[in-house]
């Protein structure tokens, strides 16, 4: 169960702070105090990371070893920049596990930093400052990240994470489109955790969930996701932000204990929020492809009958998937399907024979997708970050897409 801090009513005397030393190594932070403690080692495992984001709100998360205080600071970035003061303090009890924490009451359409300061004994812990943009009905211009399949190798997902959060700083939110962790143990996700906690620091972070989590619990308690249905009822999500709808689709319903049931219940609550949404660009999530070379035939059937028919009703844009690891591009019945599968797995070799719909394909290549929206026209343009050759890993320079469409509306 995710559990969710209460705010103290008063604030509580404070140590005098010690001064930070902020030591980064291969991308990830540490923080480690310069005056002498009774436990040296940092108590947080892994955060603060964005999640859910909306309107008026945003949800933080952190997760702590031992029992420690804790404030998170926010502000707007105008505010913040000119006077280098916060306007907010939320104070925490000392706790420990994970912390899911929302900041609700923002400005909408407004840019805010933060940052998450620990309190143990006479040592302070400070992250990062990070950063966020709350959504707004009237936002026309922005641009969000996707990728997949970051199992495995957490040294190649932090490459690819790193390149994204260096290259794409503003960017208002990434999706991760499945199998974020090889197992659901523990350690692995601390592992995860890590290699994006740069990217995730200032771009809320979401996921669907694919099957190397084994619909996992735990999936549900680190990842604070939109509200939609299913387990914890975030199994399956729809938000808004800006002028685009994100809907996300748990695809591994399809099979397991009461398939039929979970599928007819997802399948009808993706039908209906599709078909209600007046949003200028629809796009969609989940694990595992419909389209792909790798499947026999060139596509999942299944999937294609269970989804394709409502994508095209409720006028879906794009569809991005992975399990496959490797880049594909399919344009089927007026939908781009683009498999993302390039976030650290071990990678896929080359399919001889490309399946019916395929626009492009690229495989060995470590990669993401950056979506860029402008008014009435969305930009998809994938990535290469690095190819990945008998297991060796050659860096892809200058960051020029290897594929890219773009989709106009009246």
């Amino acid at each position: 169960m995710k559990l969710v801090f209460a705010v103290r009513e008063e604030l509580e005397m404070r140590a005098p702070l010690c001064r930070v030393m902020l030591v980064v190594v291969v991308g990830m932070l540490f923080l480690l105090p310069l005056v002498a403690s009774a436990q040296e080692e940092s108590p947080l495992i892994w955060g603060p990371n964005l999640g859910v984001i909306g309107e008026t709100s945003v949800a933080i998360t952190w997760n702590t070893s031992r029992k420690v205080a804790a404030d998170l600071h926010y502000a707007t970035a105008k505010f913040y920049d000119a006077s280098g003061k916060w306007e907010e303090t939320l104070s925490f009890d000392p706790h420990e596990d994970v912390a899911d924490v929302p900041l609700d009451g923002l400005l909408p359409g407004t840019t805010y930093r933060y940052q998450l300061v620990i309190y143990e004994g006479d040592a302070i812990y400070e992250s990062g400052i990070g950063h966020f943009t709350t959504s707004s009905p009237d936002m026309r211009s922005f641009s969000f990240l996707v990728y997949g399949d970051t199992r495995t190798n957490q040294d190649r997902n932090e490459l690819v994470a790193n390149t994204m959060a260096r290259d794409n700083p503003d960017a208002a939110l990434v999706i991760n489109t499945g199998d974020v962790v090889e197992s659901p143990t523990i350690g692995r996700f601390k592992n995860f955790f890590a290699a994006i906690g740069n990217l995730a620091l200032s771009h809320p972070y979401l996921c669907v969930i694919g099957n190397h989590e084994k619909a996992s619990p735990r999936f549900y308690e680190f990842f604070p996701l939109p509200a939609g249905g299913g387990k914890s009822n975030e199994e399956w999500w729809s938000f808004d932000y800006g002028n685009v709808h994100f809907v996300g689709i748990d695809s591994n319903s399809i099979t397991g204990a009461n398939a039929i049931k979970l599928m007819h219940e997802q399948v009808r609550w993706v039908k209906e929020d599709l078909a209600k949404s007046q949003a200028t660009f629809k796009v969609v999530f989940f694990h595992h492809p419909i389209y792909s070379s790798t499947w026999d035939g060139g596509v999942n059937v299944p999937l294609q009958q269970e989804w394709e028919q409502i994508f095209r009703d409720t006028g879906v844009d794009v569809v991005f998937n992975g399990h496959m690891h490797c880049y594909e591009h399919f344009f089927m019945h007026s939908i781009h399907y683009v498999v993302t599968g390039g976030g650290g797995a071990p990678l896929q070799d080359p399919v001889e024979k490309a399946a019916d719909g395929t626009v492009f394909r690229r495989y060995r290549t470590l990669h993401y997708i950056r979506v860029t929206v402008s008014g009435n026209m969305m930009r998809v343009e994938a990535i290469p970050v690095a190819s990945v050759y008998d297991d060796e890993v050659h860096l892809t320079p200058g960051g020029t897409a290897m594929d890219s469409f773009t989709i106009s509306k009246p």
